[in-house]
């Protein structure tokens, strides 16, 4: 084979994998569930969760499985994570805290129209490494109640506790995390939908857009598309 294509392929090869080490940095904050016990929403009573019922299409009285009770989320690195809103049935004023701050606060029953369209986003920035700086809180009159991240407890019917999932395989780390709150206020349902959102990691100085595989950027595709064609020209002229 001739030294210059063999030369010209290294520097193809090169610049594809500095593009995806790059690409694969930008997206290397990961969430992980801490303890918890392995179960399934709704938790008991053939209740049904309005929010997978309106939002994912779930059956009346589905269950939602490969999720956790009592899990509390750990970050890996300092990020910038997202909150989406995507619906509760409540009759407390149910809120979710993010560093600090009420990111939504609502009571009532209503649901985002699909998984991919939240009724409301935002982000809280500057976590520390470790147990991420959250909390589910609820109002009935003056009486306030709450389940804090660190604190979570496991699943039961009078005291707020939400449910972590990951994905369907019961993973316990990703860059996507979804929480079902239940506020314990409505008897022995534990169907966990009192508040539902959605957390993701998104790039550092990112803007708060929820990620999805990283492709490459336009600017390496037409890199690594120059070099082929660079490449094919001189393999070409070699053999005439």
């Amino acid at each position: 084979m001739p030294k210059g294509f063999i030369d010209m392929t290294k520097t193809f090869l090169l610049a594809g994998a500095a593009i995806v080490a790059l690409s694969t940095a930008a997206s290397a904050a990961t969430f992980t569930l801490s303890g918890g016990v392995a179960g399934d929403i709704p938790g008991s009573g053939g209740a049904s969760n309005q929010v997978l019922m309106n939002t994912f299409g779930f059956a009346p009285g589905a269950s939602l499985s490969g999720g956790f009770f009592g899990s509390q989320i750990t970050l890996d690195t300092d990020a910038t994570v997202t909150a989406s809103f995507f619906g509760l049935e409540a009759g407390f004023t149910n809120s979710f805290v993010g560093g600090g701050s009420t990111l939504f606060s609502a009571t009532g029953n209503f649901s985002a129209p699909d998984g991919n369209t939240p009724l409301a986003t935002g982000t809280f920035a500057g976590n520390s490494i470790g147990f991420l700086d959250f909390a589910f809180e609820s109002t009935n009159g003056s009486n306030t109640i709450s389940a804090v991240n660190g604190s979570n407890p496991g699943v039961s019917a009078d005291q707020p506790n939400f449910y972590a999932w990951i994905d369907d395989n019961g993973s316990t780390s990703g860059d996507t995390i979804w929480l079902f709150y239940d506020d314990g206020g409505a008897g022995p349902d534990d169907n966990h939908d009192d508040f539902v959102v959605s957390l993701s990691v998104a790039p550092p100085g990112g803007g708060g857009t929820p990620p999805s595989p990283v492709p490459l950027p336009a600017g390496g595709m037409l890199l690594i598309g120059g070099l082929g064609a660079l490449a094919v020209a001189r393999r070409r002229k070699d053999k005439s």
